[in-house]
């Protein structure tokens, strides 16, 4: 095993794409992508799933010391929910009241996360992801069956949040008031990054995701999406730069332009690295 290699794995219900990163000071390296499927296959199960990663890593030698693990995200949902704590202990002991209260619906079979996404005096704003606990451990064990034992599981979107934030300060500096939106072949995410308010802090970035149906018109559920964004920024920062990255290639940042009445452009960064060699295995 090489001690400063990680595996990281986006999984979905009948797919998996494996990125394997060695990190080399505070920058990473990609020294493997690949893609599985069990899409056709006749017994599509996360244990088959699991092995097809287990074959793909060891057929191209990728060791790693460490694997995290990405849902995507039309295996969790997303929620809003308000709590009167700001500490992160005592949230973490009410959340899940406080989630049944929100959602009106029993939450014992869910296994939930939340982020706290803005707090001020009245208390915490949150955002709450939740899983049905079956799928989870069924993803678990059967990653854990070929000696693959995640650190952590979470929602797809944290860790695109993540890495556009860690991307556009590097590559760019980002007026505020920007959005970022990501289109693939069947899932939409938009992400703006944390702002300061007069009332309180942000503390994390405000995020949606949404599915993507392969005969729709990407530019208009985009503009659809970006509107009901701006409304969940609230009192932060005015929504008035759109970066986006579309996979298919698609969408007219004009047209955008004109139906938001704000600045829409390319993510050029993120363009390049999916243009890049390494990633030339991987799925959209």
């Amino acid at each position: 095993m090489e001690p400063q290699n990680y595996l990281g794995i986006y999984i979905s219900r009948d797919t998996a794409t494996v990125v394997c990163l060695a990190l080399i000071g505070r920058h990473g390296k990609v020294l493997g992508c690949f893609s599985v499927s069990v899409e056709e296959q006749e017994q599509a199960s996360p244990q088959v799933l699991a092995s097809l990663i287990a074959q793909g890593c060891a057929e191209r030698n990728l060791g790693f010391s460490e694997v995290a693990v990405a849902l995507d995200c039309a295996m969790f949902m997303q929620h809003s929910v308000h709590s009167e704590f700001n500490d992160p202990k005592q949230i973490a002991a009410t959340i899940r009241f406080d989630t049944e209260e929100a959602l009106a619906t029993n939450i014992t079979n869910v296994a939930l996360a939340f982020e706290i996404t803005s707090a001020g005096q009245a208390g915490s704003e949150l955002t709450v992801f939740t899983a049905q606990r079956k799928i989870l451990s069924e993803v678990l064990l059967s990653l854990q069956q070929h000696n693959l034992d995640p650190v952590t599981i979470e929602p797809d979107v944290n860790c695109l949040s993540r890495s556009i934030a860690a991307k556009a300060s590097s590559a760019e500096s980002q007026p505020p008031g920007t959005l970022f939106g990501i289109l693939s072949g069947r899932n939409g995410y938009l992400i703006a990054p944390p702002v300061s308010t007069g009332g309180g802090s942000q503390k994390a970035s405000t995020t949606r995701t949404f599915l993507v149906g392969p005969t729709q018109d990407r530019g208009a559920l985009l503009t659809r999406e970006v509107l009901v964004t701006a409304a969940l920024v609230g009192g932060g920062e005015p929504i008035n730069h759109l970066k986006v990255f579309d996979s298919a290639g698609t969408v007219d940042y004009q047209q955008l332009s004109e139906k938001l009445s704000i600045e829409a452009g390319g993510v050029d960064w993120l363009a390049a690295e999916a243009e890049s060699r390494t990633t030339a295995d991987c799925a959209d």
